[in-house]
């Protein structure tokens, strides 16, 4: 059944604006047919009117939330990253969402495997705008197999094209070395925690660990696994309205650890290419003074 009379909208629209679901994981619900309007089995397609129109979700009446509400979770590896529970009985990120009252969901998708930030609201129309923006930037933690030379970490700053798209690093930097690997810090704009795990593939490295350690300017770093803390609603507005907060808390970050940053131009990627071939040092700092 689909409402045509004024203020109609979609019912994903109008699910998400409840703080069920974001709007992907709303119209996964309508194709599974646990969502009714005024008792007949909804359609995807189909439009309701808010407050008119009695709109149940598993058999429940959906209501506006009274306010909105902002998150973030480290999400741990081996958890589904959804807010209700699994019907298998595995670990959902709800496990780990005692201490919240509201009704929230999460912006996003991450692997079962994947692990790190993931924000948590009621707000569909925030997410919408952040799930569609390519300006927000994600950073990332990656741990690998190996010690990367100054000639690799070069190759991993030029980037590259997956899929007929192009993936170009914003920075990329060694944060710590260990025997026999490396933890490489390394943001992308718009690009997931898989998309990452590929990149490093087809750059000849075996990614042993891969966690979105910040999302924009919102960090994760300093929370256990599991671990929540709420967000302002500014904090969260900011990620459309002011994008380049993210980059100078990396620059930042990059100054106070005192570590070398691929900040790289094409140009300068081009002479240090050019001195190499003509026999001189290049303008990569040799991997001692990569380290911390």
């Amino acid at each position: 059944m689909s409402s045509t009379g004024k203020g109609a909208e979609r019912l994903q629209k109008i699910i998400a604006q409840a703080g069920i679901a974001s709007r992907r994981d709303a119209e996964d619900l309508i194709r599974e047919g646990s969502v009714t309007v005024n008792g007949k089995v909804a359609a995807l397609g189909d439009k309701a009117v808010f407050g008119k129109d009695a709109i149940k979700v598993n058999g429940k009446l959906i209501h506006s939330p009274a306010s909105k509400v902002y998150y973030l979770i480290y999400k741990p590896k081996q958890v589904i990253a959804m807010a209700n529970e699994d019907e298998e009985g595995r670990t959902t990120l709800k496990d780990f969402m005692g201490r919240i009252k509201e009704r929230v969901f999460p912006v996003g998708r991450m692997d079962y495997n994947g692990e790190g930030a993931i924000l948590l609201t009621n707000d569909g129309d925030l997410t919408q705008k952040i799930l569609k923006s390519t300006e927000i930037i994600r950073r990332y933690h990656v741990k690998v197999h190996r010690v990367p030379t100054p000639e690799e970490m070069v190759r991993l700053a030029r980037g590259g094209r997956m899929e007929n798209r192009s993936m170009v690093p914003y920075h990329v930097r060694i944060v710590d070395t260990y025997a026999k690997n490396a933890l490489i810090e390394i943001s992308f704009q718009g690009m997931g925690a898989l998309d990452v795990k590929k990149y490093f593939e087809n750059k000849g490295f075996i990614p042993e660990k891969v966690a979105r350690v910040a999302i924009g300017h919102i960090s994760a770093e300093k929370l256990p696994p599991g671990g929540i803390k709420k967000l302002e609603a500014s904090s969260v507005e900011a990620l459309l309205t002011q994008p380049d907060l993210a980059k100078k808390k990396i620059s930042n970050l990059v100054g106070s650890k005192g570590t070398e940053v691929r900040l790289l131009s094409e140009a300068e990627l081009e002479k240090d290419a050019d001195l190499k071939r003509r026999g001189k040092k290049g303008i990569i700092r040799p991997r001692s003074r990569l380290q911390k």
